[in-house]
């Protein structure tokens, strides 16, 4: 296409970059409804981001119905495709019945809200686990078995997450390592109890999101950490953690695992 006098090359190449994952991404989920908990930041925005460009409709929640809300505008806006939101505590288990209620037919589930707990075993209080382990273990739990009567049985997916402080466990991480080592186990189960619905787990390692609060130096000190214990020589992005979650919606020949995403974390 040429510039014209009414639309100059600029305006042009601007049009191209604003709708680039309308037109350039394959929609390879185009008419597939999928739902992600913890979409209001990290590895569950970028997913929700993800998933729209190829063309599905996305449902955000996050506890903040205001932060999803406009995360949800703003993925609509970029990419065309339909992003709705709801507000969901995931240890509210009335609510999330209410929320996978209100959705309809769900194609694929992705349940990313976490929270996190990294403390000396000595130092760990009852209290504390047990809240890591209402907000990552049953609250996965609550989300799987309230979407469970929407979920397309046939072609659909779920996508659980654990990460890599199971199998690759470092001190400190007692929480972590318990509550993805039962989610690991679970999906081996739940794959073969509920075929043809396709379970797995994703499993990342150390990744540079949000999550992370820390001062710049911090931050860079933790980036060098990370360097220092992976072969990739760099945390990873929520980005790329994102295109995996993708991969287990699309494979139809993957159930049952768990994909690690960890740069390499031996």
């Amino acid at each position: 296409m040429y510039c014209s006098e009414t639309r100059t090359c600029t305006e042009y190449a601007l049009g191209i970059l604003r709708n680039k994952n309308v037109v350039h991404v394959k929609q390879t989920l185009a008419h597939h409804t999928v739902v992600i908990t913890g979409a209001g930041s990290g590895i569950g925005l970028a997913t929700a981001e993800l998933v729209a460009r190829r063309g599905a409709r996305v449902v955000l929640t996050d506890r903040s119905a205001e932060v999803v809300r406009r995360h949800a505008e703003r993925i609509t806006e970029l990419t065309g495709a339909e992003a709705d939101y709801r507000a969901l505590d995931v240890t509210d288990g009335a609510a999330v019945e209410e929320v996978m209620g209100s959705v309809g037919t769900i194609d694929h589930l992705f349940t990313c809200a976490s929270g996190s707990v990294i403390a000396p075993f000595e130092e760990l209080t009852e209290a504390d686990v047990r809240r890591f382990f209402e907000v990552k273990w049953w609250g996965q739990y609550r989300c799987l078995r309230a979407a469970l009567p929407y979920l397309r049985r046939e072609t659909g997916s779920v996508t659980l997450v654990s990460g890599y402080l199971y199998r690759k466990a470092d001190p400190g991480c007692f929480a972590f390592a318990a509550v993805n080592g039962a989610v690991e186990a679970a999906v081996k189960s739940l794959a073969m109890e509920l075929a043809p619905l396709r379970v797995n787990a994703l499993a990342p390692g150390p990744t540079d999101t949000h999550a992370h609060v820390m001062s710049p130096e911090e931050h860079r000190a933790y980036r060098a950490e990370i360097a220092e214990r992976l072969p990739v020589g760099r945390p990873g992005t929520a980005e790329e953690v994102a295109h995996a979650a993708a991969y287990l919606m699309e494979n139809a020949f993957t159930t049952g695992t768990t994909l690690d995403v960890d740069g390499g974390k031996r």
